[in-house]
């Protein structure tokens, strides 16, 4: 009995393999598209500047933000949708809160949430 090892017979078997393991994986993808779903929203906070952070799952992704003043509900930004999920603002002290939106560029498909923070 021989302990060795034919590494070309072993790398031919796998080779031969590789083909029905990606269509295995590719057919996986499409049957199961990831949902688009906002997972959670983080604010991020200095002396200067707040910073909204969507954590976000899906295919395709863009990101827009409304900001609004608690109190006055006035509306303060209204982003156009963009490639990035951070959102930098320069606020005075105060409170606010923050409509977020995840959009599927290829469906259309939207999710949406708000956030309440101080400054």
């Amino acid at each position: 009995m021989t302990n060795e090892v034919n590494w070309e017979a072993a790398y031919n078997d796998l080779k031969s393999q590789i083909a029905f393991m990606m269509e295995d994986t590719r057919q996986l993808l499409v049957d199961n598209p990831v949902k688009l779903k906002i997972n959670k929203i983080v604010v991020d906070k200095d002396e200067t500047f707040s910073s909204l952070i969507v954590d976000a799952s899906g295919d395709t992704m863009m990101y827009a933000c409304y900001l609004y003043h608690q109190r006055s509900k006035k509306e303060l930004v209204k982003t156009k949708y963009q490639y990035s999920n951070t959102f930098v603002f320069q606020l005075p002290k105060g409170k606010y809160f923050a409509r977020l939106f995840v959009k599927n560029r290829m469906t259309g498909q939207k999710e949406i949430d708000t956030i309440s923070f101080t400054v």
